[in-house]
């Protein structure tokens, strides 16, 4: 999986609505990629630290999709929603890095 295309981009037009499904996508979303990378790491023996960053990045990813949820105005929203993503793609990455490692590891054994 490559995330070097952006996941997210602010919408100049998003509602408060919207941001807060965005938001709680984009939390959801890290919170399964670190699951899964932890889950990988432990089981391999190998990619802790990014199994860590990933969960690091997950709860800063739920960290703004509550802030956005409790944003005084949608322009705040839409900024912690792309926090949210930001973050998000930061967990996927490391999940990512975590397959790579295990992969690098089978090729070793």
């Amino acid at each position: 999986m490559k995330t070097a295309n952006k996941l997210w981009q602010p919408d100049p037009d998003m509602g408060r609505s919207e941001c807060e499904a965005d938001a709680e996508l984009a939390a959801e979303m890290a919170a399964h990629a670190a699951d899964t990378a932890v889950m990988w790491s432990r089981n391999a023996g190998v990619g802790e630290d990014d199994a860590s960053e990933a969960v690091s990045a997950a709860v800063r990813s739920r960290n703004a999709a509550e802030r956005a949820m409790l944003a005084d105005t949608d322009e705040q929203a839409r900024m912690e929603t792309a926090a949210a993503w930001a973050a998000t793609e930061t967990a996927l990455e490391a999940d990512e890095r975590v397959v790579e490692e295990i992969a690098r590891a089978m090729r070793v054994a």
